[in-house]
């Protein structure tokens, strides 16, 4: 997913060339995996020519949060804040700054529905 969200799309060539050399597997191993990613709903799969080409279906953010939501969604809400707090306590200043300027964002939008 890494590659295909770098590249923005591509097809099996373009993402196993984006591989790093050791992760570089066959064609039809990279192919594989780019079809089971596409079966699994993370993947669009649209043939242009004789090749497929595969591009993400959400970005790496909305993957990451839908991840964390998932994980956290199906623990206490003691464990859910201090997962949330040891994520946030490893956040550096300048990434601390964005979080609380998506954080207004965020509640200025709830405010005006």
């Amino acid at each position: 997913m890494r590659v295909v969200w770098d590249l923005e799309g591509g097809t099996v060539d373009d993402v196993r060339k984006g591989l790093p050399a050791r992760q570089r597997g066959a064609y039809t191993t990279v192919q594989t995996v780019l079809n089971r990613l596409a079966d699994r709903g993370l993947l669009e799969r649209t043939k242009r020519g004789k090749a497929f080409v595969y591009t993400p279906r959400l970005s790496e953010a909305d993957y990451v949060a839908d991840s964390l939501s998932h994980t956290l969604a199906g623990v206490s809400e003691q464990a859910r804040v201090a997962a949330l707090a040891h994520l946030v306590g490893g956040l550096d200043a300048s990434e601390m700054s964005e979080i609380n300027s998506l954080a207004e964002e965020i509640a200025a939008q709830r405010k005006r529905r």
